[in-house]
């Protein structure tokens, strides 16, 4: 099924992780084509100075739900809220993430948790608890933001490459289960991108020579794979070397290679 975004002008559409990088991008590209949006992410100021931009150059609607998606509660509150202002979600944006670089002891029990649980789990319930709007309309969509992480096992970075390895997966599988409803759910795997994130994963230097390509041209690619039809869409540079890298060759032998790219500066 393909998906117009622009006949979808004053639907609403939610987008999490929505006060930077790709969620911001995604804000502006829906806004323009006449999408009303739900915000949300932790910064209740970010997301109301957005609103307001959004509202004045656009002339769209916007609800700002300050959240944060790591707790477990987050989810069902974001469904309560937007079902007390009237609101069925016709685009699910599932962009909100966190990443941790470095080894895997060197955080606390807690904070894998929280990445675990906003990465992983968030995603997982909201499909499901919008599951009934987005089924109410003829023709909705859901995007998963994935990882080029998910083609192997990643050492020093090892609960981000398992959170979105379990997002891949089921992302993929429910775009066939729900094909048949007109809900269109895309796996985006951006490559390396020009966000806040690696700074805010800890990420070290000496890892970030590719260049980062700019939140706009994923964006773009996301929503041309839409009018597409595509289930999956990346923007990341030799993903097809990496499957059969990571398919192939002994697992011992993988990780090890990869261990070599992630392992901190101190440590080689």
């Amino acid at each position: 099924m393909n998906v117009d975004i622009s006949s979808w002008r004053g639907d609403w559409a939610l987008v999490t992780g929505a006060s930077c990088g790709i969620g911001l991008a995604f804000c502006r590209a829906l806004a323009a084509e006449g999408m009303n949006l739900v915000l949300v992410a932790r910064r209740a100021d970010v997301l109301n100075e957005l609103a307001v931009s959004l509202a004045r150059d656009a002339g769209v609607k916007c609800l700002v739900l300050a959240h944060d998606l790591s707790e477990p509660d987050a989810p069902t509150e974001l469904l309560r809220r937007v079902g007390e202002e009237g609101i069925r979600i016709r685009l699910l944006v599932n962009n909100a993430g966190a990443g941790h670089w470095g080894r895997f002891a060197g955080a606390s029990a807690d904070v894998h948790r929280q990445l675990m649980t906003l990465n992983a789990v968030a995603p997982v319930v909201l499909c499901r608890l919008f599951a009934d709007d987005l089924a109410s309309f003829k023709g909705a969509a859901v995007i998963n933001l994935s990882s080029p992480a998910v083609y192997q096992p990643v050492p020093y970075m090892a609960a981000y490459a398992a959170s979105k390895s379990a997002v891949h997966s089921f992302s993929l599988a429910l775009s066939e289960e729900w094909r048949s409803l007109g809900v269109v759910v895309q796996t985006l795997v951006p490559g390396p991108t020009a966000t806040e994130f690696d700074a805010r994963a800890g990420a070290y230097g000496s890892a970030l020579g590719e260049a980062r390509a700019s939140v706009e041209s994923v964006v773009a690619a996301s929503l041309g794979g839409l009018k597409r039809g595509d289930v999956l869409v990346t923007t990341a540079k030799g993903v097809f070397g990496q499957r059969i890298f990571g398919g192939l060759f002994p697992p011992a032998f993988v990780v090890r290679k990869v261990a070599a790219m992630f392992r901190p500066p101190a440590e080689h």
